[in-house]
């Protein structure tokens, strides 16, 4: 008989605490899963909608908690009197910042950047944060002073003692590609501890993998006792089938050992560099090999490194929400990869008739489960810089790209063959990286003499319309992505595929590749995209002849 069986004897109440820059709404997806368990969430604060509530039930509890949840969970409860019956810690850490005896931290510079500029631009910087993290923007005010207080704990906490004095039972989980909280990061932070490992997760299990979470929650608390046979039972019926598949290739939760590091940055010799010897003139991009293979091997985890993806998607949609289009509108998507902007497209949008393609079918594959059900949709395998229909309505109230025509040859020339689809008063709608973009690691390949073997962006001018009947504006935008180290950006652009060199270009050798960044680390970790958004519309009597080649 389980503890919790006994005669008189409830299951514990299970204590939610979530992570910097969330609110309790985060855990609603894995509550809802372990809802045969009494539940208390605790609410920061961090925003002007809800009050903080940080007030604890009766009886005995387990404790829950996100990201630095956990670490405020740590603070508040293990030195205390009541202590909780079982810990659990979801993409958690018992130390955050890097010191001398934990490398693998973030670097304390990044924590005080953020610190910095909170009282500025508070809904930027925590933004940006979620945006890495793999979620959408917060939609809320921010309370600046309470956010700031939390990163002087990041930044100065060290319970690593309490987790090895804790003499309760400790769940940890974590993923392997989680970019806040590396695989190292995680193994140093519980010394000593197991930690179950869902291979490819992110930083936002309880959101990305809910079932997963769950069957492992409920299997701990019922290995210990902390539940009623009910409770196991309704817990272990919530989980779908699909964590059950996760579950058989991922690591137990008593695994001892962790998951490999990521790939070394010393590895990632696609984005190296070569000895300098100028750049060249204005001669259009070649484009890379392999783009379709890279991004399709990249497609099953592409959405938690797409911070930056997510947010140009976000712009995009927004502007091309304020355009005149009909309320069918015919719709062509250029490079859906994982579909961020076609699902953002499709709440504006919800009787288009769409046409999706990519160079990817694995990205396409990823791209159908964005459309809700019952939408007219075509998708197609398609190199968009040449299109070739083989289905559809033939001409478009809307062709629409986002982050894909750098990969053209000649994004002049592509989108010239683009807008010769569109239909009168038809608009075309890209956004894509150019001249500038990355500009802090190339300087960081300058310092040492050398140049970077990364492709070249288009100059943001190359994107205006060769077409008579064509008007055009271009918006250049500035998104800074504070990677917080080399081995950070390095291994973000291996999970989104976008590893390509130019033809030209040769990997560094390792040595070479370790200074660049360490100079990258040194003068701040931070990158900067340079966005380009492009509108076109043609005219209500434009010709349909064919675009120059």
């Amino acid at each position: 008989m389980n503890a919790a069986d006994r005669p008189g004897r409830a299951p514990p109440t299970l204590v939610f605490a979530h992570g910097w820059g969330f609110d309790a709404g985060f855990w609603d997806a894995l509550r809802i899963r372990l809802r045969a368990w009494p539940q208390r969430v605790l609410e920061r604060g961090y925003f002007s909608g809800p009050v903080a509530d940080d007030a604890l039930p009766e009886g005995p509890l387990v404790v829950i908690g996100h990201s630095f949840g956990c670490m405020r969970l740590l603070a508040r409860l293990a030195p205390s009197r009541r202590r909780p019956c079982a810990w659990i810690g979801i993409n958690a850490f018992a130390r955050f910042s890097a010191g001398d005896d934990f490398r693998h931290g973030a670097a304390p510079r990044l924590l005080q950047r953020m610190a910095d500029r909170l009282e500025a631009a508070p809904a930027a910087v925590v933004d940006e944060f979620r945006r890495r993290c793999g979620a959408a923007p917060a939609g809320a005010a921010p309370r600046p002073g309470v956010l700031a207080g939390d990163l002087r704990a990041l930044r100065e906490l060290d319970l690593r003692a309490h987790v090895r004095g804790l003499a309760a039972p400790l769940l940890v989980l974590a993923g392997t590609a989680d970019p806040v909280v590396p695989a190292p990061m995680a193994a140093d932070a519980f010394p000593g501890r197991a930690i179950g490992w869902m291979p490819g997760g992110g930083h936002l299990l309880p959101l990305q993998a809910p079932d997963w979470c769950a069957a492992r929650i409920a299997g701990f608390l019922a290995h210990h006792g902390l539940a009623s046979a009910s409770a196991s039972a309704s817990a272990s019926a919530s989980a779908s089938a699909s964590a059950s598949a996760s579950a058989s290739a991922s690591a137990p939760a008593s695994a001892s050992a962790p998951a490999p590091a990521p790939a070394s940055a010393a590895r990632a010799g696609t984005w190296a560099g070569r000895p300098a010897g100028g750049e060249g003139g204005e001669a259009p991009c070649v484009r890379p090999g392999g783009v379709a293979a890279r991004f399709g091997a990249a497609a099953a985890h592409y959405d938690r490194h797409a911070g930056v993806q997510r947010e140009v998607a976000a712009r995009l949609a927004a502007r091309i929400a304020r355009l005149d289009l009909p309320a069918r509108p015919r719709i062509l998507e250029i490079g859906c990869g994982t579909g961020l902007l076609t699902g953002m497209l499709d709440a504006h949008f919800p009787e288009a008739d769409w046409t999706i393609t990519d160079l990817s079918p694995a990205m396409l594959a990823q791209a159908r489960s964005r459309l809700r059900p019952g939408r007219a949709s075509r998708y197609q395998v398609m190199d968009g810089e040449h299109p070739a229909l083989a289905d559809g309505p033939g001409r478009f109230d809307l062709i629409c790209s986002s982050m894909a025509l750098q990969w053209f040859g000649d994004p002049a020339r592509g989108l010239a063959r683009l807008a010769a689809l569109l239909a009168p008063a038809g608009h075309l709608a890209v956004a894509l990286p150019t001249r500038g973009t990355f500009a802090e690691w190339r300087r960081a390949h300058e310092a040492l003499g050398l140049r970077p073997a990364m492709m070249r962006f288009p100059a943001a001018g190359a994107l205006r319309p060769r077409c008579p009947d064509v008007a055009a504006r271009i918006d250049v935008e500035r998104i800074v992505d504070e990677c917080g180290s080399a081995r950070a950006f390095l291994r973000g652009l291996k999970g989104i595929g976008a590893t390509a060199p130019r033809p030209d270009g040769r990997p560094l050798p390792v040595p070479l590749l370790r200074r660049v960044c360490a100079e990258f680390d040194r003068t701040g970790a931070r990158c900067s995209y340079r966005i380009a958004f492009s509108l076109w519309r043609r005219d209500e009597a434009g010709a349909h002849g064919e675009a120059s080649p």
